[in-house]
């Protein structure tokens, strides 16, 4: 527009009442044009002259007036906003007191039991300040420094690889209240100095997902405070396996082989491994019937899949963990071969698996100790097409016999290593299935009184 001024004002409003004179008008618009193309300086908008009431105005002017008035109160208010704003952000941060400033990003410790434990959204906020030994367990323990003291009444059961056991009873149930549980203390000093925060993890994670098994013991609540985890089970009174029973029939052997194998078969249908299948960790509750705990060396491992930590209770370990190879969930019905030959005979299988464990694991010869469960006869070396079970496994049913001969057989690949396998052996031809995973078979039912451990000779546990 070169040297052209452009200016916006305010239309003059005039407020007289008579019209103005057509002739004048025209001839002023025609002098100021004239005086334009003169200077060529300004270049200047203005709307006709209204009424005082505004009906002279056309929709133009009206809408012209309408924004104008407008923006005046939004000049008003924003003005007025900023300088609220700004005194409030003059006042000196040392007036408030920081004891009644709420957290913006952090929870107190004072503050744990009122929002950590109960929302669950505030456990994927990180507590502050939160000491080493408490983080490394969060959040799968929630923080409780007091849950402790409702379970009373202790009474010492067993040792453990990192804490007691006890039998408690929860004072605040109702109609519960003389109902007792297991309480497992864990010292955290030990677990950290083992390296096992992610075992003890994985432990509680699958017996609260697996719990609802009914040959499997749930966990029913775990926490932890500033130096001990906390997990809580159902007790069974009648113990452990062999400390409860002395002897056991063959139809006996039958149900619990059958009850032990649905509960491994879930477990690894779940993609977990047990891998410490011993007698220490089968208990009996009320009516008898078989159930599995400690998972302390499970592991997550999806079918098909293989690990190498070697792990377990050694006379109970499969060869191929002993030599120190990839193995698999075959493992387990290794295990329970141990435990139905130990149940038939009284005997653990002829092999000594010191033999068997590797050069780089151990420098020195292994001997097994003067205790050792096994006979000087045990084979060594090699076990394939070599004798594994005991001389009393002669006097056993044929299909006895063929049961412990596939459990325990060398080679993981030709084992018996399913459920399905094992419903179609001649031991389990015809058997009630159903009847056992619905608990309607009675274990009472199948042996008699000479079986038992006399009560005052009987303990609960042992060392696990």
């Amino acid at each position: 527009m070169g040297d052209a001024d452009f200016r916006a004002t305010e239309p003059a409003i005039s407020y007289a009442n008579t019209a103005p004179d057509t002739g004048l008008l025209r001839a002023g618009y025609t002098q100021r044009g004239k005086d334009r193309r003169k200077e060529h300086l300004v270049v200047s908008f203005q709307l006709p002259p209204a009424a005082a009431d505004g009906a002279r105005l056309g929709p133009l002017g009206r809408w012209y007036h309408e924004t104008l008035a407008h923006r005046r109160c939004f000049v008003w208010l924003q003005g007025t906003l900023s300088r609220t704003i700004y005194v409030l952000r003059c006042v000196p941060p040392h007036q408030h007191s920081h004891r009644t400033r709420p957290p913006v990003a952090r929870i107190s410790r004072r503050r744990w039991h009122q929002t950590t434990l109960d929302s669950e959204a505030q456990l994927l906020k990180s507590c502050w300040p939160v000491p080493e030994r408490v983080r490394l367990f969060l959040p799968t323990f929630p923080v409780d420094e007091r849950r402790a003291h409702r379970y009373a009444e202790r009474t010492y059961v067993a040792n453990g690889a990192f804490g007691r056991v006890y039998r408690v009873r929860d004072t605040l149930a109702g109609g519960d209240s003389r109902r007792w549980y297991a309480l497992k203390v864990l010292q955290k000093s030990n677990i950290v100095l083992s390296d096992a925060v992610g075992q003890v993890r994985d432990e509680v994670k699958i017996q609260t997902v697996c719990g609802h098994h009914p040959f499997i013991v749930p966990c029913v609540d775990y926490w932890q405070d500033r130096t001990r985890l906390f997990l809580l089970s159902e007790f069974f009174g009648n113990g452990e396996l062999f400390h409860r029973l002395k002897s056991f029939t063959s139809q006996l052997v039958q149900l619990y082989v059958a009850e032990l194998a649905l509960a491994i078969d879930f477990l690894h249908n779940a993609g977990i491994i047990y891998r410490d299948l011993k007698p220490e960790n089968v208990l009996l509750d009320d009516q008898f019937h078989l159930k599995l705990i400690d998972f302390g060396l499970s592991k997550w491992l999806s079918v098909g899949s293989r690990t190498g930590t070697l792990c377990g209770t050694i006379q109970y370990m499969a060869p191929e963990i002993l030599r120190g190879e990839p193995y698999g969930h075959a493992v387990d019905w290794w295990a329970l071969g141990v435990l139905a030959c130990r149940m038939y005979t009284g005997r653990y299988p002829l092999m000594d698996p010191a033999h068997h464990l590797r050069a780089s694991v151990t420098e020195l010869p292994i001997a097994p100790p003067p205790s050792s469960p096994y006979s000087s006869t045990a084979i060594d070396g090699p076990v394939a097409n070599r004798r594994l079970l005991p001389a009393s496994a002669d006097r056993l049913p044929p299909d006895g016999r063929d049961l412990l001969h596939r459990l325990l057989e060398p080679d993981p690949r030709a084992r018996l290593r399913s459920l399905l396998q094992l419903q179609r052996i001649a031991l389990y031809q015809h058997y009630r299935w159903e009847d056992v995973r619905t608990r309607k078979i009675v274990p009472r039912d199948l042996f008699d009184d000479e079986c038992l451990v006399r009560e005052e000779d009987a303990v609960l546990f042992t060392d696990f």
